[in-house]
């Protein structure tokens, strides 16, 4: 086995048989045809659509790794790959046990997509939500070994650029189904979503260090709007928001309807979704959605909301944001009458208002999520870097507040926040 590089070091457990092991059950090979060759790992890597590569996946509460192999099914060789999702080490790690991400992700991966794909299939819409997961384990460290999309003919989007309206379309659409579904799932075994329960920002005790993130860099932006002129009255708000940010989201989630809920991804951004090109066209013909390691069953304003004012361009949503949430409606609705789902139908008034009244997730996507998207350097990869309280934390992220792009993005969105209330605490 190689590791591609002399200073990458693979997980320990990560070996020839073991992978072979998995890939029999998940494959139901019980003869001995299925053989893994050569197998190279390495650290997963990003690739997208306009050929650039080579840059090592952000995994903030992961390790992310990534095996190629030759394998031997039928007698035909053929090559191929695995994407491995490992549970972090260091204070990231601890964060992560606290907050029991890998255990939401597992359940997700082991109970809930499976449901989804079946549901679909079951009315002729053949698509997947997810990549296929092989296996996964809690002990005696959580990983999950997933496929890897980039072999479909997957890319991730374009580094340090925001979503154009294609790429929101599909997005959502395929967003519009998971919810759809997950709410026929619940109403059939609400038990199912009882992990899923605590939202992202909570009263919990155990969550209260990674809830750090968003204070520092709210108030980051804050520091960096009362540097221009005509934005005074915006910058007081902000200096206010950033100390009350954990308490008026834990009250959002509090106060949310709970007349139509769904699974909600909850860190859906622009470094979770992969897509699809179609050759003749060369425009996205499909989306991948990944990472649930902090899913919620609440609003779909949630989603919504983090993804159209956290990753989405500024200037499109500006022009396209009705016409990007009723394509979303659109597609809930016919999907829940399609699987015969007998409670309430929110109308499109209903998820234009819920929305509103969760507008702090959009405010919290666009000051502390948009920065990262736009962030230059690399290697910051991980929740120490993101709530340090030191110097260094403190660099990146005015760094990411000054740069240029986000600036730009930031001075338009800010002020559309403002004329909306959505800043008014």
């Amino acid at each position: 086995m190689g590791t591609g590089t002399k200073d990458y070091t693979p997980p320990d457990w990560l070996t020839v048989e073991f992978l072979q092991d998995v890939l029999k059950e998940y494959f139901k090979d019980d003869t001995d045809t299925l053989e893994v060759h050569n197998m190279k790992v390495g650290a997963a890597a990003v690739t997208s659509s306009k050929g650039s590569g080579g840059e090592k996946v952000h995994g903030f509460a992961s390790e992310m790794h990534c095996a190629i192999l030759q394998l031997k099914r039928n007698h035909a060789l053929s090559k191929f790959s695995v994407i491995l999702k490992v549970h972090p080490k260091g204070l990231t790690g601890v964060l992560a046990h606290k907050s029991k991400l890998f255990k939401r992700e597992i359940m997700t991966y082991k109970e809930i997509i499976p449901r989804v794909e079946e549901l679909l299939t079951g009315i002729n819409d053949r698509i997947k939500i997810a990549p296929a997961c092989y296996y996964t384990t809690e002990v005696p460290e959580p990983f999950l070994i997933l496929e890897d999309m980039h072999r479909s003919g997957y890319e991730n989007f374009e580094k340090r650029r925001l979503l154009n309206l294609e790429y929101v379309l599909l997005t959502v659409r395929k967003l519009a189904k998971l919810h759809a579904c997950s709410a026929v799932i619940a109403r059939e075994n609400p038990r199912i979503m009882e992990i899923f329960e605590e939202p992202p920002i909570s009263r919990h005790p155990d969550r209260k260090d990674f809830l750090e993130f968003f204070p520092v860099n709210m108030r980051c932006v804050a520091e960096e709007i009362s540097h221009w002129p005509g934005y005074e009255k915006i910058t007081e708000k902000m200096f206010k928001l950033s100390e009350n940010v954990i308490e008026k989201a834990v009250e959002m989630y509090e106060n949310q309807a709970k007349r139509f809920r769904v699974f909600n991804i909850a860190d859906l951004w622009i470094d979770n979704l992969m897509f699809r090109m179609n050759n003749e066209t060369q425009e996205p013909d499909d989306v991948m959605l990944f990472d649930y390691q902090l899913c919620y069953y609440g609003s779909p304003a949630v989603d919504l909301n983090y993804l159209l004012y956290g990753s989405v361009n500024e200037n499109v949503r500006k022009v396209h944001l009705k016409y990007i949430v009723s394509e979303y409606h659109h597609i809930l609705k016919e999907t829940l009458e399609k699987l015969n789902y007998n409670g309430f139908i929110p109308s499109l008034k209903d998820i234009t208002i819920d929305m509103i009244r969760n507008s702090l997730q959009g405010v919290i996507a666009a000051t502390c999520l948009t920065p990262i998207i736009f962030m230059e350097k690399d290697g910051y990869d991980n929740l120490e870097y993101l709530i340090s309280l030191n110097e260094q934390g403190n660099q990146i992220r005015r760094e990411n507040v000054e740069n240029p792009k986000y600036r730009t993005f930031l001075q338009r969105t800010i002020k559309e926040f403002e004329l909306s209330g959505f800043l008014d605490f």
